[in-house]
């Protein structure tokens, strides 16, 4: 299963760090991929990426496994 929406949390924690200047780029390619079945899914495996860990960091791109090991 994949994560294909935006909990009002994550839509709280992204207009932070937009207000803050945080993420720049980045801000900007996760809110692309909130718009594509990419959001959530971990560019390395392909796997789901756990839902505390995009509650966490909605700019998450991989799982935290792959994480881990790079």
């Amino acid at each position: 299963m994949h994560y294909h929406y935006f909990t009002l949390e994550q839509r709280g924690r992204l207009a932070q760090a937009m207000r803050a200047g945080v993420g720049g780029e980045q801000l900007g390619q996760a809110l692309e991929r909130l718009r594509t079945p990419e959001y959530g899914v971990c560019e390395v495996c392909k796997g789901d990426i756990a839902f505390v860990r995009l509650i966490a960091d909605p700019l998450a791109r991989r799982c935290a496994a792959c994480q881990t090991r790079e």
